[in-house]
């Protein structure tokens, strides 16, 4: 058995005597302990916003009354030309539920289907097929989120056709053009 010595430490009286000097002494230790604690970061501090993220503040500028009242009317044309209709919106919504849906939902059919067929059937299905069917059909349902935005009609007093392929050829360019072109509609 093996023994563990500490080193022991003997003091030579339990407690000082505090006569005025080593009442000084122990008031500079205690403020030096209360300097070292401030030091310490709180643990609320770190749920703080952290310095240069974020928004920057915004300079108050005083404008002309004349100035502001054509600044509002410029942002309101902006607001009217930057708007999708509800009725447009309700179109995009549905066709993608379409477009995804049925993709999304056939591509997840084949996976108990090849299921059925290695297990049940007893056929040897190779193991890229059931990979190639499902990139497939989860692509197909992918394109389906652009397709549904663009097959539907921009118009809101027309329906549009039931696929939206003329739509489709219609608004393709548009859409383009907004993500490449930086969100311009201006023509050249």
């Amino acid at each position: 058995m093996e023994t563990c010595s500490f080193p022991r430490i003997v003091l030579s009286s339990p407690l000082p005597s505090l006569t005025s000097k080593n009442k000084h002494s122990l008031h500079s230790q205690i403020h030096k302990s209360k300097q070292h604690h401030k030091k310490i970061t709180p643990l609320f501090a770190t749920l703080n916003s952290p310095k240069g993220f974020g928004p920057s503040p915004k300079k108050l500028t005083k404008k002309p009354k004349q100035q502001k009242q054509e600044d509002e009317q410029e942002d309101d044309g902006d607001q009217e030309g930057g708007v999708i209709p509800e009725i447009v919106t309700n179109r995009m919504i549905t066709r993608m539920g379409y477009s995804v849906g049925i993709p999304l939902f056939i591509g997840l059919l084949f996976f108990p289907f090849f299921y059925y067929l290695k297990v049940g059937l007893k056929i040897d299905v190779p193991t890229w097929v059931p990979f190639i069917v499902s990139f497939v059909f989860f692509g197909t349902a992918l394109l389906g989120v652009s397709y549904g935005i663009v097959s539907s009609s921009w118009d809101p007093m027309r329906e549009g056709s039931t696929l939206g392929w003329n739509e489709a050829k219609k608004n393709w360019p548009v859409f383009w053009q907004s993500i490449w072109g930086g969100g311009g509609s201006t023509k050249k």
